[in-house]
């Protein structure tokens, strides 16, 4: 709701630019490629053609999730008093916390509040709370195993027994709790929890992308490109946010524009990681030894035979139904842009 006033402010009525636009592809593949939720969904699936149908079907639903968004904020604007006066009186966030008042993130509980009964309004809660814990307990679970099982368990301590492993994955768990209330008063300081998330994606999730496609895609790519690349994007992300927050003078050099938006910045910073990640791990892949081609099948695209997914007719072919998704979000963009 902030940033939809933030824009209508800034852009005199006009939507954002148009080649300003480009730069969210980095974080927007990032998310459906990397992101470990995602994943964990696609390799629990039962067949080839039920793990291809995962992403298609799920882009399909997040279409919908600005509208789901956006919504509830259009319809606290509309809302007015018998005198004519508005119902909800929002600030932005930054008044907010300097007054005390509501601020535009607080559309949705506001109006739980006003518009629904007590069982409705437990109801909405749980669904709020369960929203909430699904998504902790996926990123709790995603950083657990990521630690016990890729990186104790593969370089730290590689003989331990079962119990011990067990063992470790519980207590990663305890400790991904506790980071997780911790980094809740870091939140505190963003604008908004999305500005938060989407920070955390530029640094992490937008280089991680350049690590993952090249080490899909490129059979030259080596274990030391793969992590100094995504070291120095990581390293690169974080340097030019803490720049901005020293000098706000920084954001027109890394958006390379005199008038750049501070909510660009995200995606500026997530671009430049990016592509610091990919000429990175280039440069230093073709630079040290490259591994024998008969050990990168199951890992790389073109030395990897593709078995059938078992789609018999177009309507069962996942690219068919990614094909109609794409042209519906084409369709969208043009009609809401």
């Amino acid at each position: 709701m902030e940033h939809a006033r933030r824009v209508q402010g800034q852009s005199d009525g006009r939507a954002l630019d148009g080649h300003r636009l480009w730069p969210g592809f980095v974080i927007s593949f990032g998310y459906w490629t990397t992101d470990f939720l995602v994943v964990q969904r696609v390799l629990s699936a039962n067949s080839l053609r039920s793990a291809k149908m995962a992403p298609v079907i799920g882009a399909a639903v997040k279409m919908a999730v600005p509208l789901i968004v956006i919504l509830p904020g259009l319809i606290a604007l509309g809302l007015h008093n018998a005198d004519g006066s508005m119902v909800f009186h929002l600030v932005p966030g930054s008044v907010a916390k300097a007054t005390g008042q509501h601020s535009y993130d607080d559309v949705l509980p506001l109006m739980l509040i006003r518009y629904c009964g007590p069982g409705l309004l437990g109801l909405g809660i749980t669904a709020l709370i369960a929203g909430f814990m699904s998504g902790m307990a996926g990123n709790i679970s995603a950083f657990s195993t990521v630690w016990t099982h890729d990186l104790y368990g593969a370089f730290i301590n590689k003989k331990a027994s079962d119990r011990h492993y067990v063992a470790m994955g519980r207590w990663s768990t305890v400790i991904g709790m506790l980071v997780s209330i911790a980094t809740a008063y870091l939140v505190m300081n963003a604008a908004s929890i999305m500005d938060y998330v989407q920070a955390l994606f530029s640094f992490f999730i937008a280089p991680l992308f350049g690590t993952v496609i090249l080490g899909m895609l490129w059979k030259r790519a080596t274990r030391a490109g793969g992590f100094w690349g995504l070291l120095c994007g990581t390293v690169a992300s974080i340097g030019m946010f803490v720049w901005v927050r020293i000098n706000a003078d920084g954001l027109r050099y890394i958006a390379i524009s005199s008038d750049a938006r501070p909510m660009a910045e995200n995606l500026y910073h997530a671009l430049w990681s990016w592509l610091i990640c990919v000429g990175v791990t280039v440069i230093v892949s073709l630079m040290t030894k490259p591994i024998p081609t008969a050990q990168l099948s199951g890992l790389v695209y073109g030395v990897t035979p593709l078995p059938s997914d078992g789609a018999a007719t177009l309507w069962q072919k996942p690219a068919f139904w990614a094909v109609v998704v794409i042209v519906v979000f084409f369709i969208l963009n043009i009609v809401f842009f």
